[in-house]
C-alpha cells in the first residue's frame, strides 16, 4: 500500500509539471487558417504568451512537428495583445509562437508593461535572450513530455520575429548563433545608427553574426523604419536577405483582421522559410508580387552568388571616371562613363536551368545603362525561369556627341512616325551624321561580340547550352544587340535576338544564318517604332522567323523587368508574350 501511494505521488506530481493552460481565449475567430488557434499561457512558463493550434496534436498529425516563432512586441512591451490577430493567424497556419509578456485580454495592464532601462537597455536584450534560452527550452522540453506539445514541435525549426524596438530583439536572437533560429523576421524594424536610442540593443556590425536568411518588413515612406532596415539590407551581403515595402506606415497592418497584408505577406515568408513551401520561392526570390500582394515592393539579394568577369582582362585597367547611382538598398540603378567593359553573371539553380541563356544589353542612349529595371530586375525573372541570365557593362559616350564633328550637309535626323517607316533607309533609325562615322557604337557592339564569346567559353561550367545563348537588348542596348548580331562570325551567332524599343545603331544587312527575333515596342516612340518595324520587315524579307509586338498605349521605355513591368497596361504582357515565344522555337 505504501509503494501505491509514493507512485501515486509520484505520478500527481509529474501531471502537475506537464503544460499547464491558466488561461485561453479565442482571437480573431480562431485564424483563418486549418486549425482554430487560441492564445494562452503556461504556469511552467511565466511571463509570456502562447498562440497555437487549440488541438496541437491533430495539427502535428497532418502538418508534421509545427515549426516556431519566437515573437518581440513593438515598443518592447511585456504584452502581446496589439499582435493578437496577427499572431493567431499565423498559429492556426499550422505554428506555435511564444511571445513576451504574460497573457492579457485587456481588462487589466500587463504587469512592468514597458520593461525599458532608458540607461543600458538591458531588459530588452534580455528579453530576445530569455526568448531563446527560456521560453525555447521550456518547450523543447514540453516537447518530450506527454501532453499537447508531445512530440507536436520542432524546436530545432524556428524564426525569430518582433515588430519595431521588437524587430531589434529578433535581431538579437538571429545573431546569437543559435543553429534552431533558421530566420529572422525584422517587422518595421532595423539596427539603430550609433547615437539613436537603442543603439545599445544591437549594432550594424552585429548584422554580419546572422546565419540565416533574414526579411525586412517595412510600412514604406511614412514609416520612421525605413531608414535603418533598408540600411541593414544593404550592409548585409552573406546570407539571403529580402526586404518588402507597402505603405502602410509604422504600424503596418497587424491590428488589422488576421493581420492584414502584412499578416499575410509574413505568413508567406514563413511558409517559405521554415515549411519548405516553394511556392513562395517566386514572391521572394524573384520578387513576383503579382496580383496577390498588389501594392508591394520586394528587393532580393544573396539568393544566387553573381559573378563578374572583365572582358579584356589582358589590359590594364584604363584611369575610369565611371560613375555608378545607388539607392538606399545599395542597388546600382543606373551606370555612367564606361570605359572597362565587363559582365555580370546571374545563374539560376541547376535544378531550374534550361540551358538557355540571355546576354542582357541596359538601354540609356549610349550615355548610360539603366541597370536596375533593364538587368537586375529582369535577371530574378528569367533566373526564375531556367535561364542565366549575362549582364554587358559595355562601353559609353563620356557624353552626347560633340556637335562641332556633325556633318553640316546632312544634318540631324528628324524624329519620324511609325507611319513613316518607309523613309527609313536600310532599318537605321539613327543614321550617324557625325563626319567619319560613329566609332563609339562600333565600340559597344564589339563588347557584345567579346561578351558572346566569353559566355561560350564559360558554357559548360555555368550549365549553359551554346546553341541557346541569345542576345537581349533594351532602347541604345538593343541596338548593340542588333549591331552584334549582324556582325557575328557562324561560332559567334546568338540562337535569338530580342530588342525591346530598340532599332538598329548601324546600317542591316541580314547574316547567314540570322537568328529568330523577338521585337516589342510602343506606337508612339518616335523614330523608335518606326526603326523597329523596318528592322523586323529586313527580317522578314530575308526569310528569317520574327515576332513583332507594337502597343498601342504609353511612350518610351516602359518595358522595365520583374515587378517594374505595368501590368495595368497592354506592354505589361511583354514578359509572357517574349517566354511563350522562346518555349515554342525551343529556346528554352
Amino acid at each position: 500500500m505504501k509503494r501505491t501511494n509514493i507512485l501515486t505521488g509520484f505520478l500527481m506530481g509529474a501531471l502537475m509539471l506537464q503544460a499547464q493552460p491558466q488561461h485561453s481565449k479565442i482571437m480573431d475567430e480562431g485564424g483563418t487558417g486549418p486549425y482554430k488557434a487560441v492564445m494562452t499561457d503556461d504556469a511552467q512558463l511565466p511571463g509570456y504568451t502562447i498562440y497555437r493550434p487549440a488541438d496541437l496534436q491533430t495539427a502535428a498529425r497532418v502538418e508534421g512537428p509545427l515549426p516556431v516563432v519566437l515573437f518581440g512586441n513593438g515598443g518592447c512591451v511585456r504584452t502581446s495583445l496589439g499582435f493578437a490577430n496577427f499572431l493567431t493567424d499565423i498559429a492556426s497556419q499550422g505554428y506555435v509562437v511564444l511571445a513576451v509578456g504574460p497573457w492579457s485580454d485587456g481588462s487589466t495592464e500587463a504587469e512592468d508593461l514597458w520593461a525599458i532601462d532608458d540607461a543600458n537597455h538591458t531588459l530588452k536584450v534580455s528579453d530576445a535572450k530569455e526568448l531563446v534560452n527560456k521560453a525555447l527550452n521550456w518547450l523543447s522540453a514540453e516537447n518530450q513530455r506527454q501532453g499537447d506539445y508531445y512530440h507536436a514541435v520542432n524546436p530545432e525549426n524556428v524564426a525569430a520575429m518582433g515588430q519595431s524596438c521588437g524587430g531589434l530583439q529578433a535581431l538579437i536572437m538571429g545573431t546569437m548563433g543559435d543553429a534552431r533560429i533558421r530566420t529572422t523576421v525584422a517587422l518595421n524594424s532595423g539596427a539603430n545608427s550609433p547615437g539613436d536610442l537603442l543603439d545599445k540593443m544591437i549594432t550594424k556590425a552585429d548584422l554580419q553574426k546572422l546565419s540565416a536568411p533574414i526579411i525586412y518588413v517595412l510600412g514604406g515612406s511614412t514609416d520612421n523604419a525605413t531608414p535603418n532596415g533598408s540600411d541593414d539590407y544593404r550592409l548585409i551581403n552573406h546570407v539571403p536577405a529580402v526586404v518588402a515595402s507597402y505603405e502602410a506606415g509604422h504600424g503596418g497592418t497587424y491590428a488589422e483582421p488576421h493581420g492584414g497584408t502584412f499578416g499575410k505577406l509574413t505568413r508567406a515568408w514563413l511558409d517559405y522559410q521554415l515549411k519548405g513551401d516553394q511556392r513562395q520561392e517566386a514572391l521572394f526570390r524573384y520578387a513576383e508580387t503579382g496580383n496577390e500582394f498588389e501594392g508591394w515592393t520586394i528587393h532580393s539579394k544573396n539568393f544566387t552568388p553573381l559573378q563578374t568577369l572583365r572582358l579584356y582582362p589582358e589590359k590594364a585597367l584604363t584611369t575610369s571616371d565611371e560613375q555608378l547611382a545607388i539607392n538606399i538598398l545599395g542597388e546600382v540603378t543606373n551606370i555612367q562613363k564606361v570605359t572597362d567593359p565587363s559582365i555580370t553573371v546571374s545563374l539560376p539553380d541547376a535544378d531550374k536551368a534550361t540551358g538557355a541563356a540571355a546576354i542582357v544589353c541596359p538601354g540609356g542612349a549610349l550615355i548610360s545603362l539603366s541597370w536596375d529595371t533593364e538587368f537586375r530586375q529582369i535577371a530574378q525573372w528569367l533566373n526564375a525561369r531556367g535561364i542565366a541570365a549575362i549582364g554587358l557593362k559595355y562601353r559609353l559616350r563620356a557624353g552626347f556627341p560633340d556637335m562641332s564633328k556633325v556633318d553640316q550637309t546632312k544634318g540631324m535626323p528628324r524624329r519620324i512616325t511609325v507611319t513613316e517607316f518607309a523613309d527609313i533607309k536600310n532599318a537605321n533609325a539613327n543614321p550617324s551624321v557625325l563626319i567619319g562615322g560613329d566609332p563609339e557604337i562600333d565600340n559597344s557592339i564589339n563588347d557584345a561580340l567579346e561578351a558572346m564569346r566569353l559566355v561560350k567559353a564559360y558554357a559548360a561550367e555555368w550549365h549553359i547550352d551554346p546553341a541557346k545563348i541569345g542576345y537581349m537588348g533594351y532602347s541604345a542596348g538593343g541596338g548593340v544587340a542588333i549591331g552584334a548580331t549582324v556582325k557575328s562570325t557562324p561560332e559567334l551567332m546568338p540562337a535569338f535576338l530580342c530588342s525591346l524599343y530598340g532599332p538598329a545603331l548601324d546600317d542591316v544587312v541580314v547574316p547567314q544564318g540570322a537568328p529568330q527575333l523577338f521585337i516589342g515596342v510602343h506606337a508612339d516612340h518616335p523614330s523608335v517604332a518606326a526603326g523597329c518595324l523596318a528592322l523586323f520587315l529586313e527580317w522578314k524579307k530575308a526569310g528569317v522567323d520574327a515576332e513583332l509586338h507594337i502597343y498601342g498605349e504609353g511612350t518610351g521605355g516602359l518595358f522595365g523587368g520583374g515587378q517594374n513591368a505595368d501590368r495595368n497596361t497592354p506592354n505589361g504582357s511583354w514578359q509572357e508574350a517574349f517566354y511563350s515565344w522562346l518555349v515554342a522555337k525551343g529556346l528554352n
